[in-house]
């Protein structure tokens, strides 16, 4: 099924990427030449010269840290529990953690709001990183889950024989063989964090606490909008998640394509 391709369906492959390609190269293209018409550099420098956007970085940079560090504990535990533990209920238990995959957070956010605002969480870092790493939790939990299973059971039975507890075949086992998909579970989580703009705008009011995201609503008023800035601040506060993409490349291909194959 997946042989050596002949000349033209190679040709149909390629051109298909091609212009697919060009589908997604096409609105970066006018991004950029968006945020450079009119003052050039100039509209970088005003956004760089915003008195809040250290800040902005800096908060971004903590939530988008703290997401991706407590969301790999919990996610590489559970997934070691629901891949290689046996227990009543398990595969129960991993349908109903999945059910969070089909639900929008647009359609959870009265409840997370009463939620945030119930424990005190309103303008803190909080508000931010504890919504994330529970949205985000089922899809690494299912790709971290699937990675498992493909680890042979023979090692933990091995480690078992040589007198190894549970935590130490973790720790010993499945951290060094994981990876690659906790590296693909963490970028993607990055980057979803770092785009975030819903729960900012919606649990944060103290302008110090805002992230990058909100950068673009400083050019936008009642009744104008200078687009070139807007446009801009687009392009500044997608240049980490840009350079994080091409050095995590190789590990995004091989964590997405586990458990294709059985």
């Amino acid at each position: 099924m997946f042989g050596k391709l002949k000349l033209g369906e190679k040709l149909s492959v390629y051109t298909m990427l091609t212009v697919l390609s060009l589908i997604w190269a096409v609105p970066l293209a006018y991004l950029l030449w968006y945020s450079w018409d009119g003052a050039g550099w100039g509209n970088y420098d005003a956004v760089i010269r915003l008195d809040l956007f250290p800040r902005f970085l800096i908060n971004s940079v903590i939530v988008a840290v703290c997401v991706v560090s407590i969301l790999l504990i919990v996610v590489a535990l559970a997934a070691f529990g629901f891949s290689k533990m046996k227990f009543p209920g398990r595969h129960l238990l991993f349908n109903l953690a999945l059910v969070g995959m089909m639900i929008p957070a647009s359609a959870m956010l009265v409840p997370l709001f009463q939620t945030i605002k119930g424990l005190g969480w309103m303008n803190s870092y909080m508000s931010l990183i504890g919504p994330e790493v529970a949205l985000m939790a089922p899809f690494a939990l299912l790709i971290t889950r699937n990675f498992f299973d493909e680890i042979p059971n023979e090692l933990f039975e091995a480690a078992r024989i040589d007198g190894a507890g549970t935590m130490s075949q973790f720790v010993r086992i499945i951290l060094p063989l994981g990876v690659p998909i906790l590296a693909t579970a963490g970028i993607i989580v990055f980057l979803h964090s770092w785009n975030e703009y819903l729960m900012p705008l919606a649990f944060i009011n103290d302008k110090s606490m805002l992230t990058i995201t909100m950068a673009p609503q400083y050019f936008i008023e009642e009744y104008t909008a200078d687009y070139n800035k807007v446009f801009a601040a687009m392009v500044l506060m997608s240049v980490p998640i840009v350079v994080l993409y091409l050095f995590g490349q190789k590990y995004l291909q091989r964590g997405l394509t586990s458990g294709a194959l059985k």
